[in-house]
C-alpha cells in the first residue's frame, strides 16, 4: 500500500508546520502493516518525524523535508553515547529498533542548520554552533536491515547521518552538500555497525565525511566503494573519538578526495584495535584551506596518560595518487607499534611542499599525532614513528617546479581544530627540502622504491634511526 502526505493534512508550502501530518501518514502506514509513505513534490517545514517498523519513506524528486528553525519543535530523544554537542537529544529523523526501514527517491533533506550557529567571528574562522542544536539531522539507532539511497541530505546543525549500533545497512546514490565551515557537519556517521555498504555516493562537507566509531559495539564488515569525496576534515576516517570498541574488516576502494584536508586517517586514542583494513584504488588532492594536510595518516596513541593502548595493525594500502603539499605520516606513542602496515604503488605529486615546521609546534588540533612531536615536524615525504613490519613498495614522488600553480596559492588558510589563520607565502614552491623517508625505531620491514628520490641536492634521501630497516635498490 502506499500512503501520501497529502491525505493526511500535509501542505507542503514551506511555511505551515506539516509534523503532525507527516507523522500521522507515517504512523498510519505503521498500523497497516508497513508499507510506502509518498512524499510528493513540495516544501514540507516539520520538526521531529519517527520512523516506524517496515516503513519507506519515499521522498519524490522536487520534495524537500525543511527542518525548523526553532528547537522547541524538536523532541528531545535520549540516546545510547551522546557525545557533547556533536550528538544532542535533537534530531529531525529518529529511528529506534526498528526493522526493513528505508528512506528513498529523489529528494531533499534539508536541515536549515545555520539557524544554529553563530554569527563567525571574521570572514575567513570557523563558524562555531550554537547549544544546544539538532545533530544529527538523522539518527538511526538499533536497526536492521535499512537502506538509503537516491536522496540528498543537506545543511545540517551538525553531523548529518548517523547509524549506530545497526546491522545490515546499504547507503546507496545519495548526495551530501554542506557548508565546508559549517560547524561539525560529518557527512556519514557509522558507530558500532556491523554490515556495512556505502557506495555510489557524493559527500561534500566541512567536517569528516565518512568516519567509523566505536562506544560499545564493535564496527565490522564495512565497505566504502565508488564515492566523491570533500572534507576540509577527513575524507575517510577509523576512530580518534569514540575507539573503544575494536573495528576490522574494513574496505575503502575506488574512491575520489578532493580538495581535502586528509585522504586517509586511521586513528585510535580510546583502546580500540583497528585491523584487517584494505584501502585501495584511491585519488586525492589536498587543495583546501587548511594547513598540515596528509594524505595518508596512522595514530596509534592514548588520549591521556590513563588511557587503553589500542592497536592498529595489518593495514594495506594500495595504488593511490596524491596531489598533495602535504606528508604521509605513520605513527604510534613511545610503548606501542603499527604492526604490519604496507604501502604499495603509492604516487606523490607535489604542486608545491608546505613546510611543516612552520605550523606544527602551535598546533592546537586534537588529530596531529600528539604524541610524536618529534614526527609532526619532520620533513619528508613519508614519516613513520614506531612501525613494526612497514613495506614500502613502488613509491614514487614527483616534486614542485619552478612556481606554485595559480589553483593551489589559496590566500587564507585555517588550522584544523584550532583557531590560527594563515596567510602563506608562494613565493617559493620548494622552501624546505624533503626527503623520501624519516623513520625512528622502524622494526623490520623494507622499503623498494630506487625511483624515488628526495627534493633537491644537499637533501638526504632517507633519515633513519635505530631502525632494522631495509632499504632494497
Amino acid at each position: 500500500m502506499i500512503f501520501n502526505v497529502l491525505d493526511h493534512g500535509a501542505m507542503g508550502d514551506g511555511r505551515a508546520r506539516d509534523t503532525a501530518a507527516l507523522q500521522a501518514a507515517i504512523d498510519t502506514a505503521h498500523a497497516a502493516g508497513g508499507s510506502v509513505v509518498v512524499v510528493p513534490p513540495g516544501r514540507y517545514l516539520t520538526g521531529t518525524l519517527f520512523l516506524r517498523d517496515q516503513i519507506t519513506l519515499d521522498l519524490q524528486p522536487g520534495a524537500t523535508l525543511l527542518g525548523s528553525t526553532d528547537l522547541a519543535d524538536y523532541r528531545a530523544v535520549p540516546g545510547a553515547g551522546l557525545s557533547g554537542n556533536d550528538r544532542t537529544p535533537y534530531h529531525l529523523i529518529v529511528a529506534h529498533g526498528l526493522q526493513r526501514i528505508a528512506i528513498t527517491g529523489g529528494g531533499t533533506i534539508d536541515g536549515q542548520g545555520q539557524a544554529f550557529w553563530q554569527p563567525p567571528a571574521s570572514p575567513d574562522a570557523w563558524v562555531l554552533a550554537k547549544h544546544p542544536r539538532p545533530s544529527p539531522m538523522i539518527e538511526i539507532v538499533d536497526c536492521q536491515d535499512v537502506t538509503l539511497a537516491g536522496v540528498s541530505l543537506t545543511n545540517p546543525a551538525g553531523w548529518t547521518l548517523h547509524l549506530l549500533d545497526c546491522d545490515r545497512v546499504l547507503v546507496r546514490g545519495i548526495s551530501i552538500r554542506n557548508d565546508p565551515r559549517s560547524p561539525n557537519s560529518d557527512g556519514i556517521d557509522v558507530t558500532g555497525c556491523h554490515d556495512v555498504s556505502i557506495c555510489d555516493c557524493r559527500v561534500d562537507t566541512g567536517d569528516d565525511a565518512i568516519v567509523l566509531k566505536s562506544v560499545q559495539r564493535t564496527v565490522e564488515r564495512v565497505t566504502v566503494t565508488n564515492c566523491v569525496l570533500r572534507s576540509h576534515c577527513a575524507a575517510l576516517k577509523l576512530g580518534t573519538s569514540e575507539s573503544r570498541a575494536d573495528m576490522r574488516q574494513i574496505v575503502f576502494s575506488n574512491n575520489i578526495v578532493t580538495g581535502s584536508h586528509r585522504g586517509v586517517y586511521l586513528s585510535t586514542v580510546e583502546g580500540a584495535v583497528l585491523e584487517d583494513i584494505l584501502v585501495d584504488n584511491l585519488i586525492f588532492d589536498s587543495c583546501a584551506p587548511v594547513v598540515l594536510p596528509r594524505p595518508i595518516h596512522l595514530d596509534l596513541r592514548r588520549r591521556c596518560d590513563d588511557s587503553p593502548r589500542g592497536g592498529i595493525r595489518h593495514v594495506v594500502i594500495s595504488n593511490v595518487i596524491a596531489r598533495t603539499n602535504g606528508r604521509i605520516l605513520l605513527t604510534a606513542e613511545e610503548g606501542s607499534m603499527l604492526e604490519n602496515i604496507t604501502l604499495r604503488d603509492i604516487n606523490l605529486v607535489y604542486p608545491l611542499i608546505e613546510d611543516p615546521r612552520l605550523y606544527a609546534a602551535g598546533s592546537q588540533g586534537s588529530q596531529f599525532s600528539n604524541r610524536s612531536p618529534e614526527a609532526r615536524e619532520a620533513c619528508a615525504a613519508v614519516v613513520a614513528h614506531n612501525v613494526s613490519n612497514l613495506a614500502i613498495e613502488n613509491l614514487a614522488i614527483t616534486w614542485p617546479r619552478d612556481s606554485v600553480p595559480e589553483a593551489w596559492r589559496l590566500p587564507v588558510k585555517r588550522e584544523n581544530g584550532g583557531p590560527r589563520i594563515f596567510r602563506p607565502d608562494y613565493s617559493n614552491a620548494c622552501p624546505v627540502g624533503f626527503g623520501v623517508l624519516w623513520g625512528r625505531n622502524l622494526e623490520g620491514g623494507h622499503m623498494r622504491a630506487p625511483q624515488a628520490q628526495a627534493s633537491g641536492a644537499g637533501t638526504p634521501r632517507l633519515d633513519l634511526e635505530d631502525s632494522s630497516f631495509r632499504v632494497i635498490e
